[in-house]
Parts: structure tokens; sequence; C-alpha cells
């Protein structure tokens, strides 16, 4: 894959994580439950940052060049604007990012429900882990966020992919109805070789943006739940996590069961999904945008 995608999954990857991490921190605390307040201390809005922005880049770098990289490779056999080749590169995606996504929400998410005097750096953090629970530790809860996480990329990609695809296609509509509205009389050839074919066209910002956006609310909508159950799971070893819920240790279906207990199913359904949303919706448009504006994936034809 080209340098130009890296830059842009980079600059798109720190640039989400460090801007809206504070949000990410209320949503793990919501999740939880450890604490139902909006207000912290201020430098617990910020716990976690660092191997955010440092693991979040890779992972996300990871998985924006495995899905271009997959799109490639599978265009042959689908077809290049089919929605096969976009659900196979996003479940392609999602299974080689996942490596590094999985260890970074499992430091990450321990360290945002830290607070108080004594707490560990995230190096100590991380040794702690290793010495006390071992290296299988860092992926737990890896085949639950595959299980989450591969429908929501396929969700994703094949409705961002679509609304690009819908936008272009009225951008050249527009431009046919400009020329044929215009004074000046266009003539057409009596027999034009070209195709039903038309060149895709760069989109701008604003339609960057209304694409995912789009995409993001759909997929975050559905796996709210199972997300909650993940990020409990994934934490269910931390100290704060051990004093209010020790039975979480215990698995998925403990998770779950306690999580329906203390809210209520329909409740539970949707614990935290305003702060999802708040956060998944300005994370998701402003790293596509600037990897779009950057490196933008275009095709070079779709169908009209």
């Amino acid at each position: 894959m080209d340098f130009a995608t890296v830059a842009a999954s980079v600059a798109g990857s720190v640039g989400s994580a460090v801007v809206f991490h504070p949000l990410d921190t209320l949503l793990t605390l919501r999740q939880t439950s450890v604490s139902p307040s909006y207000i912290l201390p201020f430098q617990q809005y910020w716990r976690g940052v660092t191997i955010s922005a440092l693991m979040s880049t890779p992972a996300f770098t990871l998985y924006l060049v495995s899905y271009r990289q997959a799109k490639q490779e599978f265009a042959p056999y689908f077809g290049p604007n089919s929605g096969q080749t976009y659900i196979a590169s996003g479940v392609f995606a999602e299974i080689t990012s996942s490596v590094l996504f999985t260890p970074m929400e499992n430091i990450k998410g321990r360290l945002q429900l830290k607070n108080g005097p004594g707490i560990e750096s995230t190096w100590e953090l991380v040794m702690n882990i290793y010495k006390n629970e071992g290296f299988k530790s860092f992926f737990r809860g890896y085949w639950m966020s595959l299980a989450i996480y591969t429908p929501n990329s396929v969700c994703y990609w094949y409705t961002y992919e679509r609304m690009k695809s819908f936008m272009r296609r009225l951008d050249v509509e527009q431009g046919r109805d400009d020329n044929s509205s215009s004074n000046h009389r266009v003539l057409a050839p009596a027999a034009s070789t070209e195709s039903s074919k038309a060149p895709a066209r760069d989109l701008t910002a604003a339609q960057y943006a209304l694409a995912s956006s789009v995409a993001t609310l759909g997929g975050e909508t559905v796996c709210n739940f199972l997300d909650i159950v993940r990020t409990r799971q994934q934490l269910a070893m931390s100290d704060e996590i051990k004093r209010i819920r020790p039975d979480d240790q215990h698995g998925l279906l403990t998770v779950a069961r306690n999580l329906i207990k203390e809210h209520g199913l329909v409740r539970a359904l949707f614990k935290g999904l305003h702060l999802r949303l708040m956060y998944a919706l300005p994370t998701g448009v402003l790293s596509m945008v600037i990897v779009e504006q950057i490196n933008p994936d275009i095709d070079d034809d779709y169908d009209l």
C-alpha cells in the first residue's frame, strides 16, 4: 500500500484519538457503571490518552491499509464496486487490526477507571498485568471484539462506500443538468464508443463527513449492547470492577446477566448509547475526512 494511505491513516487516527478522548473516558465509565457522573477530576478525562494515541495509530493504520489492500485483491473476483468486495474487505480489516486494538482497549480502559492518589503509570500498569495475569490477559475479549466489530465493520464500509457512490452519481447528474440548461447547445457524436461508466469524482469534505456519519450511526447503534458486554468482560479483572461486580470475571453470560439485572433489558440495550454516538460520530467523521482529503479512495469507474 502506498505511503499516502499510511500517512493519511496516521493523521486521522491521532487527531480523532486525542481530540475526543474525554468522551471515550466517559463512555467507559458509564458502560462499566464505575461512575455515573459526567463531572470528573480534569486529569481523569485524559487517563489512557497516551496509550490510545500510540496504539490506535498503528491499529487504525493497519485497519485502513488492510481494507484498501483487500479491496484491490477482491475486486477481480467480485467487481470493484460490488457489495461482496466491501463486505469481504471489512471482515479482513477487522480480523487483522483487532490484534492491536484489543490490547489497546484493555490497557486504556483500566487507566480510565483509575482515580485518586498512587495511580500507576501506563508502563507500571502494563507490567503489573503481565506479571499478575499473564500475556493472554492483554487479549482478553479478542473473540468478543471480533463478534461485535466484524458486523459493525461490514455495515460501516458497505454503507460508506454506497453513500460515496450515490453522492458521486448525484454530482454527475447535476453536472449534466447544468449543461442541458445552458444557452449553448451541446452536440453529441452520432455513434459514441463510451460505455455507461463514468470516472469517479472526488467528494467534498462535507460529503465524506455525511457518508461517515450515516455509516457510523447504523453500525454503532446495532452493536451497542454487545459492546458494553465486551467492555465489561475486558475490564473484569481490574480492581475497580472486582469491587462492585466480582463475578463478572466468570464469563460473558455472567456479564450479560449482571448488566440486564442491573438496568433491565430495554435500558441495557441502549445504555450509554448517547455517549457512544457523541464519541463515535465525530471520531469517525474526523478520521475519515482527514484520510480522504489526504489520500482519497477513488475507484477507476462506477456504474451510473
